[in-house]
């Protein structure tokens, strides 16, 4: 059969496209190496409002928390969480892991700091943390926010890595790595302020697949 630009042909098995083909030689099938977008089992927020839609974006509007709960499953070991948004004031956000619909907040965090804003360069390291940082966001530009988890729902210590893209200075740069030093199954986590500063954005979630 001749493949054309058009969609020619769709296999739906119980659950998954079996094969996609677009133009004359591209080709996507199934369980292919990609990022795949995952849809939370549920979100809960302090603040405003935040949105859970159908294809599995969260949109929030003036929270100071929010949080995602059964995102991570055995389904993947790592996850992208893709963050942009803008705050009422300059603020510190910061994450903790999450299992059942309860926070993990005891002193288990490690974080490490690098910082680029202007021609300076600093670093920092944070121990015994109750939370881990994870981005700065300010209330003028659109602030962007890469989260990395390595192996969140693995039970064993959790690893992450966070790259944030702010406003402060002209254009600043904060690159985090965290540990999590608990042998714990996470299905989730939560974003909170450290002040009365509240966050208006969206993300998404997706997992790795190898």
């Amino acid at each position: 059969m001749a493949v054309s630009t058009a969609l020619d042909a769709v296999r739906l098995g119980s659950s998954e496209v079996a094969a996609l083909y677009l133009g004359s030689d591209s080709v996507w099938t199934a369980n292919a190496p990609g990022m795949v977008l995952v849809s939370p089992t549920s979100i809960t927020h302090s603040g405003t409002s935040a949105t859970l839609g159908a294809n599995g974006q969260v949109t929030f509007t003036a929270v100071t928390s929010l949080s995602l709960n059964g995102c991570f499953t055995a389904g993947f070991d790592n996850y992208v969480v893709s963050v942009r948004g803008t705050s009422s004031t300059n603020t510190n956000l910061y994450y903790r892991l999450r299992a059942s619909g309860s926070d993990a907040s005891g002193s288990n965090y490690t974080v490490q700091e690098l910082v680029a804003e202007s021609t300076a360069v600093s670093a920092a390291r944070y121990t015994s943390q109750t939370q881990a940082n994870n981005f700065l966001f300010g209330p003028s530009l659109q602030n962007g926010d890469g989260l990395y988890f390595y192996g969140p729902f693995l039970a064993q210590p959790t690893a992450s890595r966070v790259v944030s893209v702010g406003e402060s200075g002209g254009a600043r740069i904060i690159e985090y790595a965290v540990t999590h030093s608990l042998s714990t199954s996470y299905d989730g986590f939560t974003f909170l302020t450290n002040s009365a500063a509240t966050v208006t954005g969206a993300l998404q979630v997706y997992g790795v697949r190898s």
